[in-house]
């Protein structure tokens, strides 16, 4: 029974369990999970933990402290069983027809300390883009978010299809937008190359890759309690090397790199002469931890010198392609398919979501993991491509071709993990200016096919929008001042290729002015594709 409630099982068993609830809020489609036991969850997450800290500060921002005691107390618990990547790493080494035989791996301390370090630099010169790329928990969202979500409603709409033969409505259908190919592709081959890392050498990415493994690891080698083995028991049967997922005991010396060891206690369950134990790291000496020496540890930073400065330029001309890149927008789009409709709109900024204040703020803090898309209840959070710049890609802005955001919802900044989109009261956010509307009379339908048609002002929540007499018919007239940018109106206008009427981005979010009229609205309803 004791053996049965080993460390290894009980890591195990909390590792699993873990991963449900994580993958569960990831693919949830009908707010079951409160945000703040979804704030719980994430807590332990180091990234998202250490960034809304320093933005945001509190309580509620100190996870990392304790992933920090608990890696000085017994080593990389994090990596053991709070890592959703790690978890999901585990499993796919286990898909194989025999079980995995790992042995010794050397250290690729240079590589993973430059890692780290070009991570490091980069970051505290502004851009993010490198740390959420390698960010394990970032990583793990946007696979189960942009991957595992869209064959789960893909599953129950199947499933609502067959029941629906048989009269039967257990399920309902989901209505969601496909993540863009583009996002799929970057996830997908990240997918590919840290399952193939796990299926072939186990935890190699934890150790060589990883920013938050390598940071760790460093803690890791001042451990209190860390894993040795007893020289005098031990019978070099070499059981715990081939169960080592990291690699990082050598039976020649009987030693364990402590460092790049992840704690899953699989040598202390292999080892039948019980010669692995935890133990005061500080009671004897000799050979029991592997303590590398690694002298270019000192020197590397020196090494990468040069790499580092042109990284740090192409950072700091992001923000200027950017905005170039949006000032061409739709200038080399799609053929002219109507006169309604066919002049490019011309955004001088893009629209990112209430509560992430400013444009440059929004990109040094959101690591991309994609829960705010998965929360959106009317999917106007989407992974972007180029649209907030090169050094940005799949960090979320509003797309207002896939939805718009609702005037009575704040669930983006309840659940946002790194504090990027901070929580705002309802009241603040409805008077919250992400951008500001802009009527392009050449596109609207009113006037280049004298039709009537109204949906942009009949959606719009601050009337922004309002109808006014043209020519015997009603055409739209707008007031910026009290628009909040939340894109009702461009969602809902049915010019093709290009909207009459869109939402300019505000750089730096403003305040919208009040207009006299309105009062407590109900809240808005998601769009039909026409809105009609």
């Amino acid at each position: 029974m004791l053996k049965r409630l080993s460390l290894r099982n009980l890591r195990r068993i909390f590792a699993v369990a873990y991963l449900a609830l994580f993958t569960f809020v990831f693919i949830d489609f009908s707010e079951t999970f409160s945000s703040g036991f979804i704030n719980g969850l994430l807590y332990l997450q180091f990234i998202p933990s250490l960034l809304k800290f320093l933005k945001v500060g509190g309580l509620i921002a100190t996870g990392f402290i304790v992933v920090l005691l608990l890696t000085f107390l017994f080593g990389r618990a994090y990596c053991s069983f709070l890592c959703p990547l790690g978890i999901l790493q585990d499993i796919m080494a286990r898909i194989r027809a025999k079980r995995p035989r790992y042995k010794y791996l050397k250290s690729w301390n240079i590589v993973r300390y430059a890692i780290l370090a070009i991570v490091v630099i980069i970051t505290l010169m502004g851009s993010l883009f490198l740390l959420y790329m390698l960010d394990p928990y970032s990583i793990a969202g946007r696979i189960f978010s942009d991957f595992v979500r869209p064959a789960y409603y893909g599953v129950n709409n199947f499933f609502v299809m067959i029941l629906g033969f048989f009269n039967s409505y257990a399920l309902h259908h989901i209505d969601f937008k496909p993540i863009p190919w583009q996002g799929m592709a970057i996830t997908g081959a990240l997918l590919a190359v840290i399952g193939f890392m796990a299926w072939k050498w186990g935890r190699l990415y934890c150790n060589t890759i990883c920013p938050v493994g390598t940071f760790l690891s460093l803690i890791s080698r001042y451990s209190l309690f860390r894993l040795k083995i007893d020289e005098n028991s031990c019978i070099s049967c070499n059981r715990c090397v081939r169960d080592c997922k990291a690699g990082c005991i050598n039976l020649k010396d009987k030693s364990i790199d402590f460092s790049r060891c992840v704690a899953c206690y699989n040598c202390m369950d292999s080892c039948r002469e019980g010669s692995i134990s935890y133990q005061w790291a500080f009671g004897r000496k000799g050979s029991d931890v592997a303590e590398e020496t690694d002298p270019t540890r000192r020197s590397f930073v020196t090494t990468f010198t040069g790499m580092l400065i042109g990284l740090a330029a192409l950072g700091r001309a992001d923000k200027l392609f950017a905005q170039r890149r949006i000032r061409n927008r739709g200038a080399n789009q799609g053929a002219q398919v109507s006169a309604a409709g066919s002049k490019p709109n011309r955004r001088s900024a893009p629209i990112t979501p209430p509560g992430s204040y400013n444009h440059d703020d929004y990109r040094n803090t959101c690591t991309a993991c994609h829960l705010c898309v998965t929360a959106c209840p009317s999917h106007v959070l989407q992974p972007s491509f180029n649209e907030l710049g090169i050094f940005s890609i799949m960090q979320p802005h509003m797309d207002f071709r896939s939805g718009f955001c609702n005037y009575e919802c704040t669930r983006c900044g309840e659940i946002c993990p790194t504090g990027a989109i901070r929580l705002l009261d309802l009241e603040t956010k409805k008077r919250t200016q992400i951008g500001k509307v802009v009527f392009h009379r050449g596109n609207c339908i009113v006037r280049v096919d004298r039709t009537e048609c109204g949906a942009c002002s009949e959606h719009c929540p601050t009337k922004a929008v309002q109808m006014v007499p043209w020519q015997g018919l009603l055409i739209p007239e707008v007031n910026p001042e009290i628009c909040i940018g939340c894109g009702a109106c461009e969602h809902a206008c049915p010019t093709e290729p290009y909207k009459a009427i869109y939402v300019n981005g505000n750089p730096v979010h403003q305040v919208a002015k009040m207009h006299e009229s309105i009062g407590d609205r109900p809240e808005e309803s998601e769009l039909d594709d026409f809105p009609f």
